[in-house]
């Protein structure tokens, strides 16, 4: 046998060896992306249940806000004390008039004024809205505001009534419904704003997401996508829904941390390839040193 020809069997042998792995690990990573997309969507519907009720609550208020706006505009407080303590999730219950004028609250009175961009919002949409991100400093949680207007008998919008949830309540019924403990859960307002983040969601509420998940945050559909992790030899396979499915403006991804392509080929390479590599040379080098006989 000669060199050569161990040369090229080192070679086709790597090259195999390499081929295999790279497959299995592109495998890997579709299989987690496809568990990932299923598991944001579930996680999706989780949210769109806290925004039902938000919504069915809003809907409640605004109802007893209108009614009692002819007779008394301050005369829906008996009712919002009713309904908030219905739902207890919530914190916080006001109606506003047009300008952010408190009109009447539930049992909690610390929520007296509204953002002026959410009273905006909630006058032009005619509906209900999910704020962003906010501190409510009364309190000194962070919070995810709703909103919607109530209106008079003629139909006309005369002021918004406001509820909040607060994140850390969110991100612990959340964490109920957290299937997979090696997956990444992560929702996000319609600005890129993180909301809930599991593992460890305090530390991460307020920050900014991803450039990646940045990218799809307004997409028209649910996808997946990779995501490389600080500048090591690890990706996120990624599931997400992006702001325009329902419920709309939140996000919701769910990610799994796995090699990547490239990190699992150094390791293999270090791992396996090398002995398979030296034992071939080892046997050139033994055809090249050793003696031949001469065949007459």
């Amino acid at each position: 046998m000669s060199t050569r020809i161990v040369i090229l069997l080192t070679f086709l042998t790597i090259a195999g060896i390499l081929s295999g792995l790279a497959y299995r690990t592109h495998a890997r990573q579709v299989e987690l992306e496809v568990r990932a997309l299923a598991e944001a969507e579930y996680q999706n519907s989780e949210v769109g249940t806290v925004e039902q009720e938000a919504r069915r609550l809003l809907a409640a208020a605004a109802a007893a806000a209108s009614a009692a706006h002819d007779r008394d505009p301050g005369g829906c407080g008996p009712a919002f004390v009713e309904l908030a303590r219905s739902a207890g999730f919530f914190a916080g219950l006001t109606a506003f008039d047009r300008t952010g004028a408190p009109l009447c609250t539930g049992p909690a009175t610390w929520l007296k004024q509204v953002d002026a961009a959410l009273l905006r919002r909630a006058l032009a949409a005619q509906g209900f809205v999910v704020g962003e991100h906010t501190v409510a400093d009364t309190i000194s949680k962070k919070v995810l505001p709703f909103a919607a207007p109530f209106y008079d008998h003629e139909h006309r919008a005369t002021g918004v009534v406001v509820t909040m949830v607060e994140l850390d309540r969110l991100a612990r019924r959340l964490a109920r419904n957290w299937r997979l403990e090696d997956s990444i859960i992560t929702v996000a307002d319609r600005s890129a704003n993180i909301l809930v983040r599991l593992p460890n969601s305090g530390s991460w509420v307020g920050r900014r997401l991803p450039d990646g998940l940045v990218s799809v945050l307004h997409e028209s559909h649910p996808g997946t996508l990779k995501l490389a992790v600080d500048a090591g030899d690890r990706i996120e396979a990624v599931g997400y829904v992006p702001t325009e499915i329902p419920p709309v403006d939140l996000f919701v991804s769910v990610g799994f941390e796995t090699t990547s392509v490239t990190g699992d080929l150094k390791r293999s390479l270090r791992r396996s390839v090398m002995p398979v590599t030296l034992v071939l040379l080892a046997a050139g080098l033994l055809l090249v040193l050793l003696p031949q006989r001469n065949l007459d």
